[in-house]
């Protein structure tokens, strides 16, 4: 039981860190001073940079917590999208 549950904080961990190379990778790319960013850009990134294929939903879950841990302003969209200023992108606290 002890395993199980270490093997998935292993793979949320791995998630979490994904998901920052690809809010990385979108940071630089970015022309502007403002990203805006959603599950499904992150998982085209991933998927075309790093060949990974991660369900959308998993992605969203994990950039609402990282939302919420730096308080990035929601957009009012459907699809749930964040704003994140280039600045502060050394400042994100992913755990």
């Amino acid at each position: 039981m002890l395993d199980k549950k270490q093997n998935l904080e292993k793979e949320k961990e791995k998630l979490i860190l994904l998901i920052k190379k690809a809010i990385e990778l979108l940071c630089e790319k970015n022309i502007s001073d403002v990203v805006i960013l959603s599950s499904y850009k992150i998982n085209s990134v991933l998927r075309e940079t790093y060949g990974v294929d991660i369900k959308v939903d998993k992605i969203g879950r994990v950039l609402s917590s990282i939302a919420k841990r730096n308080k990035l302003k929601r957009l009012s969209t459907n699809i749930p999208k964040y704003r994140l200023h280039i600045s502060n992108i050394t400042k994100l606290k992913f755990f």
